[in-house]
C-alpha cells in the first residue's frame, strides 16, 4: 500500500475518503503518514493533510527553476475550469434548495437533479450555458443528455465517484473543497506568473 499510495499522490490526486477510500485507511495512521512523507521529502515535496476536508494530497515545499513551469502549467489548467465549476455548483445549491456548498462525502443523485432541472426553465438555460463552455461542452441538446455529459465530466476529473458501480447516485470527493484552496494560492503567490481570471460574483464568493 505504501508504493501505491505514493504513485496515487505524485500523480495528482487527492485522496479522501470517498476517492481512495483504501489509501485515506492507509494514511490515517500516524506512523504510515509520516513514513509516506518522510520518502516526499527526499524528493523536495511534502505530504499535506487538509483536516477539514479529511484530505491527503503532495506539494511542493518550494517554488524554483525546477518545477516552476510544471507547476505553473498544472495551476493554469485549474484556474480554466474554476468559472464552470463555480457556476455549477451554484446551480446544484438552486436546484438542492440547499445553502450549503457541496462538499467531500456529500451525496448527490442524477435522477433527483434531473427532475429539479426538468422543471426549473431558468436551471434549464443555465445549464444549457454550461455545457457551452470546457469542460462540460457537449453537443447534446436533451436536457438528461447535457446534465449526464456534466456528471460524467466531474467523475472523469475525480469530482464525483459513484456509490456503486452503474449506479446513478454519486459521493463529491475531496476537490470540491480543495479546488478553492488551491486557486487562493495561486492568485497570492508571487513567484508564479498568470493570467488574471475573472473574479467569481459575490454569490460564488459563498463557495469559497
Amino acid at each position: 500500500m505504501f508504493k501505491h499510495t505514493i504513485e496515487t499522490l505524485l500523480a495528482g490526486e487527492v485522496i479522501c475518503q470517498t476517492a481512495y477510500p483504501d489509501e485515506h485507511e492507509y494514511l490515517q495512521s500516524a506512523s504510515n503518514s509520516q513514513e509516506v512523507d518522510e520518502f516526499l521529502q527526499k524528493l523536495e515535496r511534502s505530504l499535506t493533510h487538509f483536516e477539514s476536508a479529511g484530505a491527503y494530497y503532495c506539494t511542493y515545499n518550494s517554488v524554483d527553476d525546477s518545477n516552476r513551469k510544471k507547476i505553473s502549467e498544472l495551476f493554469s489548467s485549474m484556474r480554466s475550469h474554476f468559472r464552470p465549476l463555480v457556476e455549477w455548483l451554484d446551480m446544484l445549491l438552486q436546484a438542492t434548495g440547499s445553502d450549503v456548498p457541496l462538499r467531500a462525502k456529500d451525496s448527490i443523485k442524477f435522477t433527483a437533479l434531473l427532475e429539479a432541472f426538468e422543471h426549473d426553465q431558468t436551471l434549464t438555460e443555465q445549464l444549457r450555458r454550461l455545457t457551452n463552455m470546457a469542460p462540460f461542452k457537449t453537443n447534446r441538446l436533451e436536457l438528461r443528455d447535457q446534465l449526464g455529459t456534466v456528471f460524467a465530466k466531474l467523475e472523469e476529473l475525480g469530482y464525483l465517484v459513484r456509490h456503486a458501480q452503474g449506479s446513478n447516485s454519486y459521493y463529491a470527493t475531496a476537490r470540491f473543497d480543495l479546488i478553492y484552496l488551491l486557486i487562493e494560492f495561486l492568485n497570492d503567490s508571487e513567484k508564479l506568473e498568470l493570467p488574471e481570471v475573472q473574479e467569481p460574483s459575490a454569490q460564488s464568493e459563498l463557495l469559497l
